[in-house]
């Protein structure tokens, strides 16, 4: 069995002040380095795998963090980074709203709908995941992986995972979860990675 444990990687100074991030390379906050440091105590297995995107610094921290207790050095895989969210990034979520009214809420609505300004289309983060995850996993099969990811890169995962299709994937992009945990039995694997 396959143990995937996919972190959230944050939050960043941004998302406490409720800037869009996207993939912009800000460090945890004091806040995301306790959190994640929690997780790691509280885990029931020991990390065998930890791959991170490098050049986000949040994901390049937590990665850090969880490897330390087990000795271990996070893998590089840039197809795991967040989506591009382009001209929006750094900009208030009001500012956003204020001055794109009619397109912010349909984001917020349904992703699929809309890119954003010289960012990255949510179907084309999905297939850049997608084959991240399967070189994850055709290379890591049967042991325990952990994920630091920025949020929507996270939900997107995590609904790979659940074998859901774009739609679902969509409806539930601006959810936040701290941890979660998934189980891969071999024989579903397959699944996955073909």
């Amino acid at each position: 069995m396959t143990h995937l444990l996919l972190v959230q990687a944050g939050p960043t100074p941004w998302e406490v002040e409720d800037r869009l991030v996207g993939d912009n390379p800000l460090p945890l906050t004091d806040l995301g380095r306790v959190t994640i440091e929690g997780i790691v105590r509280s885990l029931p297995y020991p990390l065998s795998v930890i791959c991170r995107f490098k050049k986000n610094e949040a994901c390049d921290q937590a990665a850090k963090i969880m490897a330390a207790p087990y000795g271990i050095r996070p893998r590089d895989n840039v197809a795991l980074n967040e989506v591009n969210l382009g001209l929006w990034q750094g900009l208030a979520r009001s500012d956003v709203r204020f001055r794109f009214p009619s397109v912010f809420q349909e984001w917020e609505e349904n992703p699929l709908a809309v890119t954003p300004p010289d960012g990255e289309s949510l179907p084309d983060a999905i297939e850049r995941l997608r084959g991240g995850l399967k070189r994850l996993l055709r290379r890591n099969r049967g042991v325990a992986i952990a994920l630091p990811l920025r949020p929507m890169a996270m939900q997107i995962i995590l609904g790979l995972l659940r074998r859901e299709d774009i739609q679902t994937i969509a409806g539930h992009l601006h959810n936040l979860a701290a941890v979660e945990t998934i189980d891969i039995e071999d024989d579903d694997m397959y699944q996955f990675i073909s």
